[in-house]
Order: structure tokens, then C-alpha cells, then sequence
């Protein structure tokens, strides 16, 4: 077993240590706390889809991340902590908790990314999906809750080929479904909505990639 083997493997038994103490998942605050970083950079790691999460649509504690994905940012962060820097001006005005002097994209630009191009590069992250999808595997694609893919279904917007107690959804209709204005309009959008909104900019448009006041 070589030094940098040994090193991964300490560096592995001391994050398990670290995160030991906390549930799985872990609330935005135990993350904030377990990993030494303020409000807002955490606010903004898990709504630009830096860190993976669930957000549960609710106005308090509305965070959950897994374990394995906060092991995964401080291992990354050791070695590439340009890499989760947040923008220019995101934390101006702290600590008299005014609203970021810079915000997350909240949407995409239809006039810059093409919807055909969106498609094309959902159609890359669902390859391995299978035709068919259950409300719990579109959350977990999305980000939502099941609760919240269950209501867009309800809703009619999501079309589904099976009604309740259990959704059904054609792959072909989802991606119809995630490249509308209805979804691209979602106010309160999840960690995995906005990285995909950053990782659609970063590909398709990155001369026009800016953060939005």
C-alpha cells in the first residue's frame, strides 16, 4: 500500500469522525457547522448545486444533504477550494443579513440556450434512466421532493400514462417537462435545478455566463 493510499484512507477515516456525530441527512445548519463555513456560503454551495441536496419545499429547515455528498465536498475542497468559491459581491452587506449584493441565475435564457440543446444535454444525464420513470427516480433526478413531482403530475403538468396511487412518466414526456417554461419558471427551485441552470450556462453560453442582480 503506497503513502498516498494510506493518506486517502486517513483522510476518509476523518471525515467519517467529523460527520459521525451528525443525522444522514443532514440539515444546512449541520452542514454549515461540520464544515466551518458560514450561512452564506452554505446557502450558496446547496443552491448552486455545488453540493448535491433535496430541498423539501418547505420555508424552514428546508435543506437535506447526504453524507456521503458533504464527505465529497471536503475532500474536493482540500485540493480545489477555487472551485467552490462563491461569486464577486455574494457576500456584501454581511453581517446586517441583507439579501446577496449578487444571486444565483435563476432561470435560463431561451433566447441563449437553445431548447433543443437543454434537451439534448438532459437527454445525456438521463441516458442510463430507465424509459418509464416513478415519481421517488424523478426526484431524485430533479431534486424535488416526491410530494412536489406528485403534485406537478396531479396538476396535469407532468403528463403521466398511469394515474395515482402511482405516477408513471415516459421519459420523452419528463424532458418535455423539463425544457417548458413551466418548469424553468419554478420560483423556490431545488439544488439540482440551479446547477443544471450553471451547467447549461457553462456549456452552451460561458462568454455569457453572469450572475444575475
Amino acid at each position: 500500500m503506497n503513502e498516498q493510499t494510506i493518506s486517502q484512507d486517513r483522510l476518509a477515516q476523518e471525515i467519517d469522525a467529523l460527520l459521525a456525530p451528525y443525522p444522514n441527512p443532514m440539515s444546512r445548519n449541520d452542514f454549515r457547522i461540520a464544515c466551518h463555513i458560514g450561512t452564506r456560503t452554505s446557502l450558496y454551495l446547496l443552491q448552486s448545486g455545488l453540493v448535491p441536496c433535496l430541498h423539501t419545499g418547505k420555508l424552514t429547515r428546508c435543506y437535506k444533504i447526504a453524507k456521503a455528498d458533504v464527505a465529497a465536498y471536503l475532500r474536493r475542497r482540500l485540493t480545489e477550494p477555487e472551485y467552490y468559491a462563491p461569486p464577486s459581491g455574494w457576500y456584501k452587506n454581511y453581517p446586517q443579513r441583507k439579501p446577496p449584493a449578487v444571486s444565483l441565475t435563476r432561470t435560463l435564457d431561451y433566447e441563449i440556450v437553445s431548447r433543443l440543446l437543454l434537451r439534448r444535454h438532459l437527454e445525456q444525464q438521463l441516458a442510463d434512466a430507465p424509459d418509464v420513470l416513478t415519481v421517488e427516480q424523478i426526484a431524485r433526478f430533479t431534486g424535488y421532493t416526491p410530494h412536489t413531482v406528485s403534485r406537478w403530475c396531479t396538476e396535469g403538468r407532468l403528463r403521466t400514462i398511469q394515474r395515482r396511487p402511482r405516477f408513471m412518466v415516459p421519459k420523452t414526456w419528463l424532458l418535455d417537462y423539463l425544457v417548458s417554461d413551466d418548469y424553468n419558471k419554478i420560483t423556490r427551485k431545488s439544488g439540482k435545478h440551479y446547477g443544471m441552470i450553471r451547467e447549461v450556462n457553462q456549456k452552451t453560453c460561458p462568454d455569457k455566463l453572469q450572475f444575475s442582480q
